[in-house]
């Protein structure tokens, strides 16, 4: 469904309401006029024809006419998939929409009943290790109720709603032009008056988001503190990234606004994170007020953004009009009501027999259905469970010997009088991960419950420094290297009479090690 014309897009966090309106051309956006105000206290916002009327009110003695609306709803009340199908033939999408609601149905903890299910497409992903060419999607889903309570609003309000989409979905095609020339994903960060949305954009999509209930700042000195929160939910968002089987790290990070809030949290982010970053502006397809200041810019820009895409045709979720499965029994029925037109054209007897034995394939059929759909459920069930017992098996598998290390690094230095220890740290990064063996042997992420298993990923790295001369230094680094217990490496440039190294290892004791390099038969010796 194409949008042009006139349009307003609105935005809710329950105590305030956002709202921009423009006209939408196509490779051109001009927005005429924009609104920010406080929920009255006397309006409930669970009640959505009093949430309408005063919505309705509002944009009209602000100056807006248009009747066409866009309802923009926050991250935290939608449920987004990233799901991979065998690749369509003829890359048709036909059945692709029945595919992604039987998915969702399968791993989706919210009831179903009324939800609206809608999808983009990603990338095709390559074939690779004998694996087929797939089809990747992002789909997300938006319950009943929050459905019933725009339209109701919509209609309330006296206006036609035109589209129910994700708010981060505006942010995004403001971050696609950045991420289609990274070579990896990119963390982009919005500050707006409902808080801070982090998305992690990768080929112009979204594909891991999160929002953070993070009041803006209401000050300069109140913004270090600001950032810095910021800086901790990122981190928290890069973990979250990479535990869900992600391989790429991210790359860079974009922060959308062109004001000094934005450029004081993208370089706290780039600081702490250790990535280049940079400040997203507003492209030239989009036409704003010379009256809207920075700041204004800044909080609007992802209901901006909902107007842009629809300016260059840019897919994204309509939770007012998801996408459907095709009507697979519509030939069937129609075969069967020219059956019907000829039965009862030549003998009443065969169209009540031809009756008889539908009636008793419909009976049959609706059996089925009832014991596929309480064996559906059983089966998933099972399966969530045994992936659960796997996932807590995973995680609980042996801890590090912190004291077996020690104890093997204070044997490997040098005698007291050539090199003296100044500081030992030590620490451990893991996490566990859901795949599957592939063809080859190696680990691959699983693509369905049926075929995966958790594993534990751990990196155990410590940290030794002290006074020796570059010899001992020298020699201390090549017997730590020759044990392979380690990957050792210098940490900073070259100092003399200094040592400082990091070490790494999978192993939980040097002994994991250390027994099976005894165990090898050595070459051209007996085992």
């Amino acid at each position: 469904m194409k949008l042009r014309g006139n349009l307003v897009v609105l935005g809710f966090d329950g105590q305030r309401l956002s709202a921009v309106w423009g006209t939408v051309q196509k490779d051109r956006v001009r927005v005429r006029g924009w609104l920010t105000a406080e929920r009255p206290a006397d309006v409930d916002a669970a009640d959505a024809e009093a949430m309408g009327v005063w919505v309705g009110q509002a944009i009209k003695e602000a100056g807006c006419s248009i009747r066409q609306c866009i309802i923009a709803v926050p991250r935290a009340s939608v449920v987004l998939k990233r799901l991979s199908f065998p690749a369509l033939a003829g890359g048709s999408d036909g059945d692709l929409p029945g595919m992604v609601h039987l998915q969702m149905a399968r791993q989706l903890t919210m009831p179903l009943t009324g939800a609206a299910i809608d999808f983009v497409r990603l990338g095709a992903g390559s074939p690779s290790d004998g694996q087929p060419e797939s089809t990747e999607v992002l789909a997300a889903a938006l319950p009943g109720e929050h459905v019933a309570w725009c339209r109701t609003l919509a209609k309330s309000a006296k206006l036609r709603l035109r589209l129910v989409t994700l708010r981060g979905e505006g942010s995004a095609t403001l971050f696609a032009q950045l991420s289609y020339t990274q070579d990896g994903p990119v963390l982009g960060v919005s500050v707006t008056a409902q808080g801070v949305e982090l998305g992690i954009v990768a080929e112009g999509r979204v594909v891991f988001s999160r929002a953070i209930d993070i009041a803006p700042p209401t000050g300069v000195e109140d913004w270090p503190g600001f950032a810095s929160r910021v800086v901790v939910e990122a981190k928290r968002t890069r973990m979250s990234y990479r535990g869900v089987g992600e391989i790429r790290d991210l790359v860079c990070i974009a922060v959308l606004g062109d004001d000094s809030l934005a450029d004081s949290v993208g370089k706290t982010l780039g600081e702490e994170l250790d990535l280049p970053w940079e400040a997203v502006r507003f492209p030239n397809a989009v036409e704003l007020p010379s009256e809207m200041d920075a700041t204004t810019r800044a909080g609007l820009a992802p209901l901006i953004g909902l107007l842009l895409g629809p300016a260059i045709n840019r897919p994204t979720y309509d939770f007012a009009n998801p996408r459907k499965a095709p009507d697979a029994s519509a030939s069937l029925r129609q075969a069967a009501l020219a059956a019907s037109l000829g039965l009862i054209i030549f003998g009443g007897g065969g169209w009540l027999i031809a009756d008889q034995q539908r009636n008793a394939l419909e009976t049959k059929v609706t059996e089925a259905k009832r014991s596929y759909q309480s064996y559906a459920v059983r089966y998933l069930h099972q399966l969530r469970t045994e992936a659960r017992i796997d996932h807590i098996n995973a995680i609980r598998e042996g801890n590090v010997e912190w004291v077996s290390h020690l104890g093997y690094l204070s044997q490997s230095m040098p005698p007291a009088d050539q090199a003296r220890l100044e500081l030992v740290s030590g620490g451990v990064h893991s996490g566990v991960g859901f795949v599957e063996v592939g063809e080859d042997g190696s680990y691959i992420n699983a693509k369905s419950l049926q075929s995966g298993s958790w594993i534990k990923n751990r990196v155990i790295e410590f940290s030794i420094s002290g006074s020796a001369t570059r010899e001992v230094s020298d020699a201390l680094r090549a017997d730590l290297v020759a044990s392979k217990v380690y990957l050792a490496s210098t940490r900073g440039a070259d100092v003399f009479n200094k040592f400082d190294y990091k070490l790494t290892t999978s192993a939980t004791s040097p002994q994991d090690v250390l027994s099976k390099e005894h165990d090898e038969p050595k070459e051209g010796g007996e085992s």
